[in-house]
């Protein structure tokens, strides 16, 4: 999904229409619109060309804001085929991350780990770690992260998935 504003770009531009960027569109496996296309080389080998739709449109259409961190193409609302302007922004990759429901630890809960037979709540912010204590239930160390991810950065997706396991363990 695109705005008026980006159509004409694809449209107008000589060198997406030469490659018939629209006609190739497809949806990737991890669910981004984007054009891929192997070239043929005079070498008998193959230059593969890929353009993500949303970094495309970042790229050309959006202004990045300067920073010392690099910043990435968000979906402000987590659907990675609206590729409207006023959804898509420039974020760094924290704003990123926590704004999906994906947790890489063995209890399934973001931001909190086992230690002997206690649960230990720790949020980073800022490049620094901040130590929220150690809890007997993982409901607690699960609210105490929740209450403190959404101080710091706000209502996330993360908090989301959080609260449902939250709720399933009580």
């Amino acid at each position: 999904m695109v705005d008026d504003r980006t159509y004409e770009y694809i449209q107008n531009n000589a060198y997406l229409q030469q490659i018939e960027f629209l006609k190739h569109l497809r949806i990737h496996s991890n669910g981004y619109a984007f054009f891929q296309k192997n070239w043929p080389l005079k070498n008998g080998k193959y230059r593969n060309e890929t353009i993500y739709l949303h970094k495309m449109i970042g790229e050309q259409l959006i202004e990045k804001p300067e920073s010392n961190i690099k910043l990435y193409v968000h979906f402000k609302n987590g659907n990675k085929l609206d590729c409207r302007l006023e959804n898509l922004e420039w974020a760094p990759l924290c704003k990123i991350v926590r704004n999906t429901s994906k947790t890489e630890n063995k209890l399934g809960v973001r931001g909190v780990h086992k230690e002997a037979q206690k649960y230990r709540a720790i949020i980073h912010h800022n490049k620094q770690r901040i130590n929220l204590g150690t809890f007997d239930t993982l409901q607690e160390a699960a609210q105490a992260y929740s209450k403190k991810s959404e101080e710091l950065f706000g209502k996330t997706k993360s908090l989301k998935t959080l609260s449902k396991y939250v709720e399933e363990v009580a």
